[in-house]
């Protein structure tokens, strides 16, 4: 062990908090970000891989609902702005991967609210692609502990292996782009095999380093979860488009986790291609994150993703703005709490499934609906203006 190291234990050992028998457990979190990454693919490396044998997995989808208020580009900066705010680029404003956009500030990301909840957490975010610290959070990161962009894929790792064993490492956030790069030169075949493999790799050096310390530190609590921004084309070389491949991501975790990722929860009237939005969205992966730091999901932050631990909530909430109504998928007993632009508006059964809004909706407005103490959100489009042409009566 490094002398660094070895001065860290010791350090946190004396530390009054760090008694598992006196003291709760400490929630940390590592979210490991793979750059365009294909879950099929990945899969068919074979068994043999720290996902398939380390890890609880599922698919996932990014780029919001085709057609409606929610729908984004597969491409890296909404990708990356969505996982980090849990909510979609027509509210936290990134909906290209242009270095000039910055996140919405009345969205802020995990390393904003992390900071505001748990002032001296210890926040880190460590990318290959630069635009991730440099142009998207440049402002909503500045206070992190680390922030270090550029690197290379090693160099990332390498460097995160350092934060986990030798700081606090409360919440740490990773990017790794080689298998994004790669796919966009070659496409699918040998090359992008084998940088799937390498990342496989370097995710078991992650999960080796959690566990070590778990062993070091048994009252800390480690939440690793990993994703991706995007999918890629048929030929595995682009992305961007609204393509059922190209939407089609993964989540994958360390703990188990709830039934929003591991039973589909179908929406009727719009089930996606191959009922991909039967599916948890990327936008689950923040509220995740925060409730297993300890945070209380507020209704007023407006996520857009159910929670992946705990009490997922309503499920699929969305607007069906022609007939002004909401609908959202749930059999809890009891009843369910809708607010509109932060106001209550009405309380029914969660089995009813729907909710239709007096005033309608062809104004747009942001509505939250409340289960289980768990809230979840959805912003409607302006529904179009019917036009009444009436014939003439000369």
């Amino acid at each position: 062990m490094r002398l660094a190291s070895l001065l860290f234990v010791l350090f946190l050992a004396l530390l009054p908090g760090c008694d598992p028998a006196k003291h709760p457990s400490r929630p940390k979190a590592l979210f490991i970000g793979l750059d365009g990454v294909q879950l099929a693919q990945y899969l068919s490396l074979g068994d043999a891989t720290n996902l398939k044998q380390r890890l609880y997995y599922g698919k996932a989808y990014a780029g919001g609902i085709n057609g409606k208020s929610s729908e984004q580009p597969t491409l890296s900066g909404p990708g990356w702005a969505t996982l980090l705010t849990g909510v979609w680029s027509n509210k936290h404003g990134v909906d290209s991967d242009a270095d000039s956009l910055r996140i919405n500030p009345a969205f802020p990301s995990l390393f904003k609210r992390l900071r505001q909840a748990l002032p001296n957490a210890y926040l880190s975010s460590i990318v290959n692609w630069p635009s991730i610290n440099t142009a998207f959070l440049l402002e909503d990161a500045h206070g992190a502990d680390v922030r270090e962009s550029g690197l290379s894929d090693e160099q990332v790792i390498e460097r995160t292996l350092q934060v986990l064993g030798n700081t606090p490492a409360d919440f740490t956030f990773i990017q790794l782009d080689e298998p994004d790069q790669i796919g966009h030169d070659n496409g699918y075949g040998d090359r992008y095999e084998q940088a799937l493999r390498k990342a496989d790799s370097e995710i078991g050096r992650l999960l080796d380093k959690v566990d070590q310390r778990r062993r070091m530190f048994p009252q800390e609590d480690w939440l690793v979860i990993i994703s991706t921004d995007h999918g890629r084309d048929y030929w595995g070389k682009g992305h961007g488009s609204a393509s059922e491949q190209e939407k089609s991501i993964f989540i994958a975790s360390n703990k188990p986790l709830n039934q929003e990722l591991t039973e589909l929860s179908i929406p009727a009237e719009m089930p996606g291609p191959d009922n991909l939005y039967g599916l948890p969205a990327q936008t689950s992966v923040a509220p995740t994150v925060l409730r297993h730091m300890g945070l209380t999901l507020q209704p007023e932050w407006l996520l857009d993703g159910t929670p992946l631990l705990g009490k997922t909530g309503a499920r699929k909430a969305r607007a069906d703005e022609n007939k002004g109504r909401l609908r959202w998928n749930s059999n809890a007993n009891g009843y369910l709490t809708i607010l509109k632009n932060g106001h209550v508006v009405a309380q029914v059964p969660a089995r009813d499934g729907q909710w239709t809004d007096p005033q309608g909706m062809e104004k747009q407005n942001d509505y939250v609906l409340v289960l289980d103490d768990t809230p979840t959100a959805v912003r409607n489009r302006p529904a179009a203006k019917a036009f009444v042409i009436e014939e003439s009566s000369y």
